[in-house]
């Protein structure tokens, strides 16, 4: 019994990931809720401070079909303690409203960028 529920468990993980869907995920209350949720949460990292370092971090995320983040990876890295701290923020972003397909929930994948600008930005 145990190993049936854990082939069913494997089986769910392994459902297939779109990158084009009919619904795209969205964000709760869409993308100026995201950036301000970003905007709150996104801490400048000491280093990337110190070294004046500036530009965009992509992150490829997957979104589940109950609308949770499932996995992340860094496509476009700034070092310095920024791709960690943009990962941590997505993997604390709360649920999405999850892709469709086929008027279907499905996981989907999507690329984010966030930017670091250091402009009108206050040392903390």
């Amino acid at each position: 019994m145990t190993m049936f529920s854990v082939t069913i468990a494997f089986a769910q993980k392994n459902k297939p990931v779109f990158e084009q869907v009919d619904q795209t995920p969205e964000y709760p209350g869409g993308m100026p809720a995201m950036f301000e949720f970003i905007g709150k949460n996104l801490k400048y990292p000491k280093e990337a401070q110190k070294n004046k370092i500036q530009g965009k971090v992509m992150i490829k995320l997957i979104i589940e079909e109950d609308g949770s983040i499932s996995e992340t990876v860094i496509t476009q890295s700034l070092g310095y303690g920024c791709d960690e701290e943009v990962t941590r923020v997505v993997k604390a972003m709360p649920k999405w409203v999850p892709g469709k397909k086929d008027n279907e929930l499905v996981r989907t994948s999507m690329v984010l960028p966030i930017m670091f600008a250091l402009e009108g930005k206050s040392s903390k």
